[in-house]
């Protein structure tokens, strides 16, 4: 790569650190992130993932998650993107933050 690219490639990193709300990146902390993952909506994403997006606190938070035949179960998930799909018999269409917080991850059955 050239070193113009190199220059233009940091200038994004660092242009997309700030517009998240984050401080200096390095070039080599840079290298060790996904870029793909930063621009990953949060909240639920086809098919069956949810991404909770955090902000670095740990937490964790109760879904309601809905099959297609609009059945909805209640599911506890942590920071990054969780498959919420695999205990549920039909298939997920969408799932939302209920205003829970501070369980524990996993299934906790129909709401």
């Amino acid at each position: 790569m050239s070193k113009i690219g190199t220059v233009q490639r940091a200038a994004v990193v660092v242009a997309t650190a700030l517009a998240l709300g984050g401080g200096v990146v390095t070039e080599a902390s840079a290298a060790s992130t996904e870029p793909a993952r930063v621009l990953d909506p949060c909240g639920y994403v086809d098919p069956g993932m949810y991404r909770h997006c955090d902000g670095g606190s740990g937490s964790t938070v109760m879904l309601d998650v809905q099959d297609i035949f609009r059945n909805v179960y209640h599911y506890c998930v942590g920071p990054g993107v969780t498959n919420v799909q695999p205990v549920i018999r039909w298939r997920v269409i969408d799932a939302w933050w209920n205003g829970g917080v501070g369980c524990q991850p996993g299934y906790y059955g129909p709401a």
